[in-house]
């Protein structure tokens, strides 16, 4: 994953007001980076980490919004936000059944050719989807970027960047998280994973945005939650490939039909192999006592 712009000079001292708008300046610059990949040949790359710089934009604005006037903008990026993913869910899906396909060598003829038949059936709607990915890079260019622009010049907020303001929504995040945690391992089903990966990406994001106002070792425990998210990620994935799969293998041509009955086992096997890895990665979390070290560096 793509790392954000580092963000120099600031201390837990700095107005809240002058943090924001350093803050937000280079979420943006992170943004913009990748947009030149995606001005002719939509770029897979360039999908992705725009995808993720859309994420950490919007978890700036979400933390700064009690500055005022950042939530229509705030919508604007996840329209964007919204558009990448389309194009980017396409991709991983076709690139997965791609190296399925190529380790399938081995298979029946008929299988390896109604799994290259899924493969284009996934990717028959990339076109309007990167049509509208366009669509929305003009939006954003034209519209959301200016917008921007002079909203975060004029943000002021004379309260300190490592003051409660900030302290107490991270508390309540990181409680958050602790408490998804407890009910995924209570029942570890793809809803409570997916609820539970989400909150983990915004704490991730949060954290990496108040880094600067709190001790360097915040910088350390934020990266213990990188195995964690991205486990959960590929678990996400693997579930969606179920959903997928399950239904083709139920109503799909007979040629997709077959394939994904074939592909079935294999997704499942790594769906358990992946969940069993997220089982181990939460009882670290357990025996390390993450969550309370977290809220002692925040305090």
């Amino acid at each position: 994953m793509a790392q954000p712009t580092p963000i120099r000079g600031l201390g837990p001292d700095s107005e809240l007001g002058q943090a924001a708008r350093r803050i937000l300046a280079g979420r943006l610059a992170d943004v913009r980076k990748p947009e030149s990949k995606l001005n002719g040949t939509i770029d897979d790359d360039a999908v992705h980490d725009m995808r993720v710089a859309t994420r950490r934009l919007r978890a700036a604005l979400q933390v700064f919004r009690p500055l005022g006037g950042l939530t229509k903008l705030e919508h604007e990026v996840k329209r964007l936000q919204d558009a990448l993913g389309d194009v980017r869910d396409l991709h991983v899906q076709a690139s997965w059944l791609e190296d399925v396909a190529k380790k399938a060598r081995r298979e029946k003829p008929e299988t390896r050719k109604g799994i290259a038949a899924l493969g284009k059936a996934r990717l028959s709607g990339l076109e309007s989807r990167e049509k509208r990915l366009r669509s929305e890079l003009k939006r954003w260019s034209s519209r959301t970027l200016p917008r921007m622009l002079r909203k975060v010049d004029g943000l002021e907020d004379d309260h300190r960047f490592g003051g409660r303001r900030v302290k107490e929504p991270l508390h309540w995040r990181v409680r958050r998280v602790h408490k998804r945690m407890k009910v995924y391992m209570d029942a570890p089903d793809a809803t409570s994973a997916h609820v539970l990966r989400k909150e983990l990406k915004k704490l991730r994001y949060e954290l990496e945005i108040f880094q600067p106002a709190f001790r360097r070792t915040l910088g350390a425990l934020t990266e213990m939650l990188v195995p964690l998210q991205e486990g959960l990620g590929e678990l996400h994935d693997a579930d969606v490939r179920l959903e997928v799969f399950e239904r083709l293998a139920a109503g799909g041509k007979p040629q997709e039909r077959k394939a994904a009955r074939a592909l079935l086992p294999l997704i499942r096997e790594g769906r358990a192999r992946r969940s069993a890895e997220i089982a181990r990665e939460l009882q670290r979390w357990h025996a390390e006592d993450i969550p309370r070290r977290l809220l002692q560096v925040l305090s």
